[in-house]
């Protein structure tokens, strides 16, 4: 009778705890008007490439031109035709020739010029005035006078006479007032005034043209 008591007692004491446990939640059941959402696959990367979103948008800032600008004072290389002077084999008077230069600004045929003028001449019956050491420094042409300045080997080796002297002067003045700018040449050694190139010519002002020395 014990045992049957014990019995029931145990089953009862089942029952109530069965009672306890909840029941799962029922999930409604899927119909054709009510489909499963669809999860969008996750991406795999292998290399880390950054999504489009995350990439770097293109900067505005253009890459600087590495073409050399020409400076807005400088013009292209010009061929000029100038009119230079040469002693003639004779020695009694200047001999008017035509000389080819090329020069970049306004302000360097003064210079090309005098330094054509320097180059020994290619005609047979001209001779050599300007000695071979002789350098030009600079020409500066300013309110009508050109300053033509050489560097003290003009006067230390110039080895002519008066006459010599004269057609060396002569030849540069004669030179530089072909440009109509020009109206007056003084002449400089070292950047400084000089009474005379050899002692026979006055250089303390600046010269007008010399025309008489190209008449026979």
């Amino acid at each position: 009778m014990l045992k049957k008591y014990v019995a029931v007692c145990l089953t009862a004491i089942s029952l109530a705890c069965a009672g306890c446990e909840q029941a799962p939640p029922i999930e409604p059941a899927q119909s054709p008007d009510n489909p499963p959402p669809i999860e969008a696959p996750k991406k795999t990367s292998t290399d880390n490439k950054p999504a489009p979103s995350e990439q770097a948008e293109p900067s505005d800032q253009t890459e600087p031109s590495t073409k050399a600008e020409v400076p807005p004072d400088e013009k292209e290389v010009e061929d000029l035709r100038v009119k230079v002077y040469y002693p003639d084999e004779s020695g009694l008077r200047l001999v008017e020739v035509e000389r080819e230069i090329e020069v970049a600004r306004d302000s360097d045929k003064y210079a090309a010029a005098v330094e054509a003028m320097m180059t020994p001449p290619t005609e047979s019956e001209l001779t050599e005035i300007f000695p071979k050491r002789a350098k030009l420094l600079d020409v500066e042409v300013r309110d009508g006078v050109a300053t033509v300045n050489f560097d003290e080997g003009l006067r230390k080796h110039f080895a002519g006479g008066s006459a010599g002297e004269t057609f060396l002067i002569g030849s540069v003045v004669n030179a530089l007032t072909n440009f109509n700018e020009v109206k007056e040449v003084r002449i400089l050694i070292d950047g400084e005034e000089i009474e005379s190139l050899a002692g026979h010519m006055d250089l303390s002002a600046p010269l007008e043209r010399m025309g008489y020395l190209m008449e026979q």
